[in-house]
């Protein structure tokens, strides 16, 4: 017992120097420098944390990129019908938030569909890292950059998998499910087509293209499993890919490179040049202090494989998208900015009111046996 109050006395007396050495340090401080002590570690301590957490490069907080109307038709006249949640077909739907979220709450209860109410935020994708799910490899940032102090112009992002387990009406992008239903009778599988049509319009009064943001967007489809036209709700609406999911992505702006976008690359010795295309290495895992200029051959930065990856587009209408059988056909639909895309890097878009139009049409090559 004895033991205990010399050692608990012994710590007290240590704390009661500490505390002494702490007071006579700050003295001797503010008589030097007539600041106040604590108001210089503050100071200190907010400029650190600031230096930690500031938002750069494609996470840029001022992207007010809104989609005010979204349009997808199908040509029916080949036997093509559209429907949101698998009861009710027709030869066009309107996607809005209500439309596939709340009006989907007693039809469709188990979807999954994502509306961006605050406008699209950049975020980066492949598409599908698993052929077994619908979902794509959506990756976000936890808006924390980092500069290196050797090269204070080059910017790190932390990436982070968005989930999309449930619905959602306040995310980064767009993503909702659709189901088409082909009756054309075909003994094998037709092919789908993007049809002349398919894009983005923007309100030139209200927006200028000068940042470049426009030319970021992506569509992303995802193909996963068919049924009879008579199978059940339920057994439609479940459809799974059974490990042979299969993706496309849309690049519309494939060659458009705005002003803005020449001039901010510059700084990373990147010569771009309207008309030309350039390859986007999307991210593909999660990871921390990743470059955002990764891949661009001219930057001299070489591709971390671990974390980017080639992004596979198409930019045309010319080839088929998918097979798709007579029955019903399992979808889902992605649209996004895509933050590695070298139109992206750096932007601040602001009151960009966007309609998107996804036109479909399909051959009757089923009949060609």
């Amino acid at each position: 017992m004895k033991k205990k109050n010399i050692d608990k006395n012994t710590s007290i007396n240590k704390k009661t120097s500490v505390k002494q050495k702490i007071v006579k340090i700050k003295e001797k401080y503010e008589e030097k420098t007539n600041v106040n002590f604590n108001l210089t570690l503050l100071i200190s301590f907010l400029s650190g944390v600031l230096f930690i957490i500031g938002s750069y490069a494609w996470f840029y907080a001022s992207l007010d990129v809104k989609v005010d109307f979204v349009n997808m038709v199908v040509s029916n006249e080949s036997g093509l019908f559209i429907s949101l949640d698998g009861i009710t077909f027709g030869s066009s739907i309107e996607i809005s938030k209500d439309k596939i979220i709340t009006d989907l709450t007693e039809r469709y209860p188990e979807h999954t569909n994502q509306w961006a109410t605050e406008g699209l935020f950049s975020v980066s994708s492949i598409g599908l890292n698993n052929t077994d799910s619908i979902n794509f490899a959506m990756f976000g940032s936890s808006r924390f950059a980092y500069k290196d102090n050797e090269r204070a112009e080059i910017k790190y992002l932390n990436t982070t998998l968005v989930d999309e387990s449930k619905p959602y009406t306040n995310n980064a992008y767009i993503a909702f499910d659709i189901f088409l239903k082909n009756v054309s009778g075909s003994p094998k599988s037709d092919n789908l087509y993007l049809d002349q049509g398919t894009g983005i319009t923007f309100n030139k009064d209200l927006y200028s293209d000068y940042d470049g943001t426009i030319n970021s967007i992506r569509f992303g489809f995802v193909k996963s499993g068919s049924t009879k036209t008579k199978d059940t709700v339920y057994n439609i609406q479940h459809l799974s890919c059974n490990n042979n999911c299969s993706y496309v992505i849309y690049e519309p702006n494939s060659l458009n490179h705005s002003d803005g976008s020449i001039e901010r690359i510059k700084k990373y010795n990147v010569d771009l040049k309207d008309g030309t295309y350039v390859p986007t290495y999307a991210v593909k895992s999660e990871g921390k202090y990743l470059s955002i200029i990764n891949g661009h051959e001219e930057s001299g930065i070489p591709l971390d494989t671990e974390h980017f990856e080639k992004q596979s587009t198409i930019t045309n209408f010319t080839n088929p998208i998918f097979e798709i059988p007579n029955g019903i056909t399992k979808f889902r639909i992605y649209i996004w900015i895509e933050g590695q895309d070298i139109d992206s890097l750096e932007t601040g878009s602001r009151r960009a009111t966007l309609s998107i139009v996804i036109n479909f049409i399909k051959d009757l090559a089923g009949y060609d046996v």
